[in-house]
C-alpha cells in the first residue's frame, strides 16, 4: 500500500518555545499561500488514492478542506502526540519544573505526565496503517502531523524512533511510503 502523508502548514505557536501536540493551535497568516502550494502537489496523489484521511485536529483538517477534501475521513489515531500536562506550557517552564533528564533518558517508552509516550503514538499509527492495509487499499492520502509521519517512517522503514525523530518533515511537505 502506498501511503502519502501530508504535514500541516506552519502554526502560530513556535514549537521551540511552547509544547503542543493534541492542542488545536492556530495557523500562520501565510496559510492560504502555503495551502495553495500543497494543494497543487497533492492533487495528482488524491486522484489515485482509494481514500483520503485527516487528523481531527484543525491544523490538519483545515489543510485537507482547503485542498478540496471536505469529506476526508477523520481518524483520532492520526492526532499528534499527547503531551498531557505539558500541553501549551512554555518549554522554559517544563525544563525547570520537571525531571527532564529522567524523561529524556526514557522518552520513547515513558509517557509525559498524563500524556503518552512515543511508543504509544507509534502503536496507534501502526494500528491505523494496519487497518487500511487490511482493507486492501492500494493508495491512501493522509493529512496529519510531523510526529505521525515520523512514527510511520519508523514502522515502514524499520528505523528506531530515535532515528526517525532525528528529522522532522517541513510544514506542508509530503512523505511517500510503501507499507
Amino acid at each position: 500500500m502506498r501511503v502519502s502523508l501530508v504535514r500541516h502548514t506552519a502554526v502560530v505557536k513556535d514549537v521551540v518555545t511552547v509544547c503542543y501536540g493534541v492542542t488545536d493551535v492556530g495557523l500562520r497568516d501565510t496559510f492560504e499561500e502555503e495551502a495553495a502550494l500543497v494543494s497543487l502537489e497533492v492533487a495528482p496523489i488524491a486522484r489515485n488514492s482509494d481514500v483520503i484521511f485527516t487528523s481531527p485536529l484543525l491544523r490538519a483538517k483545515r489543510l485537507a478542506h482547503h485542498c478540496g477534501y471536505v469529506t476526508a475521513v477523520e481518524d483520532n489515531r492520526l492526532k499528534e502526540m499527547d503531551f498531557g500536562d505539558w500541553e501549551m506550557k512554555p518549554w522554559s517552564e517544563i525544563l525547570t519544573t520537571n525531571d527532564i533528564s529522567c524523561f529524556f533518558r526514557s522518552y520513547i517508552d515513558q509517557p509525559t505526565p498524563n500524556g503518552e509516550s512515543l511508543t504509544d503514538q507509534k502503536n496507534r499509527v501502526k494500528s491505523f496503517l494496519d487497518d487500511q492495509k487490511r482493507k486492501g487499499y492500494g493508495q491512501i492520502l493522509v493529512f496529519c502531523h510531523g510526529g505521525v509521519i515520523n512514527c510511520a517512517r519508523s514502522i515502514v522503514l524499520g528505523a528506531s524512533l530515535e532515528d526517525a525523530f532525528a528529522y522532522l518533515p517541513p510544514y506542508g511537505s509530503i512523505t511517500n511510503l510503501e507499507y
